[in-house]
């Protein structure tokens, strides 16, 4: 009478899988095997920060083990995905790492290869994983990288507002904050927040009380950049960071976002509505307050009232907490 024969493969891909939730298990992050069903995605990883605390930073996990699996190219080693996981990864709703281990070595390879498969005019038959970048204590925080994890603290909301109130651009031609950016962002009834080029050089524009004309460089850039990381880093909005990150890095353009403002979002917009209802009587004498922040509607409103009420606000907060 025969029983089920386990192949020697079976062996090998279940080394992988408990080497790679060895090592996530050593550096604390959460590992969720999928229990069955398996049908190009072996589970997720949860990042966990440096107080034990989960951070809600989760990426799916596809495994890998063997010596064939990687086709060597110099610097780098090449991943040939089946047509069906190309498809199944690049639409993913989450960032897809894939691991490889390579028993050649013993280390254990990594990318994501959804945010490989989306980059524009990518139509390689293969996947790179760079050889420098193997799964380590040092390593390891990349896992995260194109799921928006900054290693920024978590603050409350007080401390946000304080932050974006005070994180100003320092050229002087280029004048505006994280609020400002925030606030003049908000759109469809504030249920939405919205960033382009665009967005903040109309903001600069505006605050611009120098006698020339804007200057934007690699320092403004990266301050709008930090923002954008901000707003992801407070959960303040559901910004789709791995795409966010192909514009960035790969075509090297300022990212252009509309994003859905979450729970933190909304309590930041409670605690602005707090704040201008304590400084109203300082404010211009308008109901603009009131549409613009308290009953949401300002979409009627007229965009250079909205920028000057909020650098009346920005101003008279500043100089309150200096």
């Amino acid at each position: 009478m025969s029983t089920p024969i386990v192949t020697d493969n079976y062996y090998k891909e279940r080394e992988g899988v408990l080497k790679v939730a060895l090592e996530l298990n050593s550096y604390g992050y959460i590992f969720r095997e999928t229990p069955n069903g398996d049908v190009g995605i072996d589970g997720q990883i949860e990042h966990v920060n440096e107080n034990g605390e989960t951070t809600g930073n989760i990426v799916a996990v596809q495994i890998k083990s063997g010596n064939s699996y990687l086709v060597d190219k110099g610097d780098h080693f090449a991943f040939y995905p089946h047509d069906k996981h190309r498809n199944y990864w690049s639409i993913f709703p989450l960032p897809v790492i894939l691991f490889v281990y390579y028993p050649n070595d013993g280390r254990i390879y990594f990318t994501d290869v959804r945010y490989q498969l989306n980059i524009p005019g990518n139509d390689s038959t293969y996947v790179t994983l760079s050889k420098d970048i193997y799964l380590n204590s040092t390593t390891a925080k990349d896992i995260f990288e194109t799921a928006g994890n900054f290693g920024i603290p978590y603050y409350p909301i007080d401390q946000v507002f304080d932050i974006m109130v005070r994180t100003i651009c320092a050229n002087p031609t280029f004048s505006l904050s994280y609020l400002d950016l925030f606030t003049q962002g908000l759109t469809n009834i504030c249920r939405h927040v919205y960033f382009s080029m665009d967005l903040a050089i109309n903001i600069a524009e505006y605050n611009n009380e120098t006698e020339f004309g804007l200057g934007i460089g690699y320092d403004e850039h990266e301050f709008l950049h930090n923002y954008s990381k901000f707003v992801m880093s407070q959960n303040l909005a559901a910004i789709n960071y791995s795409d966010y990150l192909i514009d960035w890095k790969e075509r090297r353009l300022q990212p252009t976002f509309i994003a859905p403002i979450n729970a933190r979002g909304y309590e930041l917009l409670s605690f602005i509505k707090r704040v201008e209802e304590k400084y109203g009587t300082q404010l211009p004498p308008t109901t603009l307050i009131r549409e613009r922040f308290i009953e949401m509607k300002f979409y009627s409103q007229d965009d250079y009232q909205r920028l000057e009420l909020a650098k009346r606000l920005r101003k008279i907060i500043e100089n309150t907490k200096a």
